[in-house]
């Protein structure tokens, strides 16, 4: 079964033909979009295995810029992909597909600029949700919870699961990024004094982030960068590590220049300086550095 009536929740089990139905969905928004999608994925719930999930395809559509995709709002349109204007965010264009009834809704498409935060959330939940089966099946619970208490009420079962998918995509997306290369801006470089109570910190180390992409605290994600021994405005490095914390709303990564490598002590050594007024601990990228 694909499709449920607007505003109600039904979970179902998961079903195989849900990603053959995205996949047909996938090659229908390629043909139309052509070079404007960079890439297409299967997301939301129906791409979790084995978690049961309301019968609603969820696709998210990368796009090289939200004003290219307008342009082709009526071929999508023609096609049966209707746009909605539900969203107040201007970097999100929202379409959905309609079953044999009017009021019956059986795919949402999610159209994001690729590679920025909502792009980023999408496919970095759905990975981790596979990848941590005991994450997946408490966000299954909660569901089932839920779904006895607003079956005929869609917005506040969504309202009421908002925690629950705020703390799993901040880990989602922290987690995406380990071994991955990436560019960062520096806004506070080795040497950098800042003004914070109890105590001022001052930098020994470069710290930045990667633009365009949210951390927990809705602030750009934040980089601790090692292996730098000079100031800089700017660098490429790979991510080696993630600083959890477990006392306020954001975690870190931990780069440093491609080939170097740190032990897990010796990043937890060049991050104290502003990590010992949390409660937190490093996850190291391998378990050889650890």
């Amino acid at each position: 079964m694909i499709g449920l009536k607007r505003g109600t929740v039904q979970l179902l089990p998961h079903d195989e033909k849900w990603e053959a139905e995205a996949l047909r969905t996938i090659e229908a928004l390629k043909n139309i979009l052509g070079n404007v999608a960079v890439s297409i994925e299967h997301v939301g719930s129906t791409a979790v295995k084995g978690i049961k999930a309301k019968p609603i395809i969820d696709i998210a559509v990368g796009v090289t810029s939200i004003e290219a995709a307008l342009s082709l709002v009526p071929k999508l349109e023609e096609a049966g992909f209707i746009r909605r204007h539900v969203s107040k965010d201007e970097d999100h264009l929202f379409f959905s597909c309609v079953g044999d009834e009017p009021d019956v809704r059986t795919h949402h498409i999610h159209v994001v600029p690729y590679g920025k935060t909502r792009w980023i959330s999408y496919v970095a939940l759905r990975d981790y949700l596979n990848s941590h089966r005991d994450v997946a099946e408490s966000y299954e619970k909660l569901k089932e919870e839920l779904v006895l208490k607003y079956s005929c009420n869609r917005t506040e079962y969504t309202e009421a699961k908002e925690e629950f998918l705020r703390f799993a995509t901040r880990k989602a997306v922290v987690r995406y990024y380990l071994g991955k290369t990436v560019h960062i801006g520096i806004d506070r470089p080795i040497g950098f004094l800042h003004e914070k109570k109890p105590e001022s910190i001052l930098y020994p180390i470069n710290y930045g982030y990667i633009p365009d992409v949210l951390g927990g605290d809705d602030e750009e994600l934040d980089v601790y960068l090692l292996g730098v021994d000079t100031a800089v405005e700017e660098y490429t490095c790979r991510i080696i590590g993630i600083v959890h914390r477990s006392d306020d709303v954001e975690d870190k990564l931990i780069g440093a220049p491609d080939g170097k490598s740190f032990s897990k002590k010796e990043m937890e050594e060049a991050v104290r300086f502003q990590e010992k007024y949390h409660d937190s601990y490093v996850e190291p990228l391998e378990e050889k550095v650890m």
